[in-house]
């Protein structure tokens, strides 16, 4: 049997165990999980170098955003890939550092890296935002939806 591949996008929320549960109640043999979270980074590089020229600032927001993307890897870690290995899926967990947190570029960054691992489907959860929090920060999964060449399968918050 060929392996396929799905990504399952989460963020730091435990609402996204339910992505997993839709994955294998699915997808239940033959595939590799690959669990993605986007990190933001602290501050974009290009606004401090230009603001702080210091070497100083520069390692330290490098050592920051090293601390943030190990702890987002360990709660990975902790909480969604012991979930994913229990349906005897062969799962990867990845942390990818993006240069914003704008809904937009996590997005892109999500769609950029379903076409590279050549995924079969991007699985995302729909997140209950209110309509301000929408208007605002608008939607990862809602661009995703629109952009991806991959399939996406977006799963609701009510699973």
């Amino acid at each position: 049997m060929v392996n396929k591949r799905l990504i399952i996008a989460v963020d730091d929320s435990k609402e996204c165990l339910k992505a997993l549960d839709f994955a294998h109640e699915h997808f239940p043999t033959g595939y590799t999980y690959y669990l993605v979270h986007m990190q933001p980074r602290p501050l974009s590089y290009p606004y401090i170098a230009s603001a702080v020229a210091t070497e100083s600032a520069y390692e330290h927001l490098h050592a920051m955003e090293k601390e943030m993307a190990a702890a987002s890897h360990l709660f990975m870690e902790e909480v969604f890939a012991p979930k994913a290995r229990s349906t005897g899926a062969e799962v990867c967990v990845a942390v990818v550092m993006v240069d914003s947190d704008s809904s937009r570029h996590i997005g892109a960054a999500i769609c950029k890296l379903a076409e590279k691992a050549k995924a079969d489907a991007l699985i995302m959860m729909r997140q209950n935002k209110s309509a301000v929090a929408h208007f605002f920060l608008g939607s990862v999964t809602q661009y995703c939806a629109a952009h991806s060449p991959t399939p996406v399968i977006i799963v609701p918050n009510s699973v």
